[in-house]
């Protein structure tokens, strides 16, 4: 009688597997789509339209793919000394995480380094840069206001988005979560969470130990 196969794979093993498969099909259309864009060029037409579209569904597909192996592989967090400035600086030079998203700064001079993951901090902010240019309504500009208070930094992030209800934001495995971001925060001995005001305005809320 032939050996039965283990179908009880946990979970993660399960994803990490469809990750994997997926890759090599996701980087083929990447692939297509940036042919075809070469190929009709920039006129504006319904064919130049699709292929966009195509390639912003590629773009979302990796990101998710990425930001559902970093949720699984997250390792206990190694504090450091972050300073927020440099940091959004690095991550907004990443024209992937930030194209066609305007980024306005509101951040104290005396503001302390932040105890965080260095890595860590650099997927959550990839992370909310990404999630914002996906998802704000136009014109598409982020305000990123930071202030410590007692030994934690405070850092809200804005954006207008009237349609954006945040109790969805947090479910596993959507295109559009921050399920990432709030595992990070709290890894790191912070907290992160959504909230919209009257104004229609996401507001995403980071708060971190300072480093001492």
């Amino acid at each position: 009688m032939p050996d039965i196969a283990d179908t009880n794979l946990p979970a993660k093993d399960v994803i990490r597997h469809l990750t994997h498969e997926l890759r090599q099909p996701l980087s083929a259309l990447e692939s297509i789509a940036f042919y075809l864009q070469m190929t009709v060029g920039g006129g504006g037409s319904d064919v130049s339209a699709q292929v966009e579209r195509l390639q912003q569904m590629v773009d979302n597909a990796n990101w998710v793919l990425s930001d559902v192996l970093h949720l699984l592989q997250m390792a206990p967090a190694t504090p450091v000394a972050v300073v927020l400035e440099e940091l959004l600086e690095e991550v907004l030079c990443e024209a992937w995480a930030s194209e066609g998203l305007a980024v306005e700064t509101d951040i104290d001079e005396a503001l302390p380094a932040m105890a965080v993951d260095l890595e860590q901090a650099r997927h959550l902010f990839r992370s909310v840069l990404h999630f914002m240019r996906r998802t704000v309504a136009e014109p598409q500009k982020l305000l990123v206001v930071a202030r410590a208070v007692d030994n934690t930094v405070h850092i809200a992030c804005s954006a207008h988005a009237p349609h954006v209800v945040p109790t969805a934001l947090f479910h596993p495995l959507e295109g559009n979560q921050l399920l990432t971001c709030q595992r990070i925060a709290e890894n790191n001995h912070g907290h992160f969470s959504a909230e919209t005001n009257d104004l229609g305005r996401l507001i995403l809320r980071l708060d971190l130990p300072v480093f001492i």
